[in-house]
């Protein structure tokens, strides 16, 4: 849980950044950068869960044939 927050935290400030340096120097472009940055991050780790999910399946799949 913890590499989540922490995964989901460094995508924040790194997206907050970008929006601040390359969207106009406004509260409103660090905080929609925030929010995008935190919205990639979710959709990685969602990958990261399924690609863990499909892993498991082929060496079970695997597994049960030998």
């Amino acid at each position: 849980m913890v590499f989540v927050i922490k995964f989901l935290l460094l995508f924040a400030l790194l997206g907050a950044a970008y929006g601040y340096l390359f969207n106009g120097k406004t509260r409103e472009s660090f905080g929609e950068g925030a929010a995008g940055g935190i919205l990639f991050a979710a959709l990685g780790l969602v990958q990261l869960f399924f690609i863990g999910i499909l892993a498991i399946a082929g060496i079970w799949l695997v597994m049960r044939i030998l």
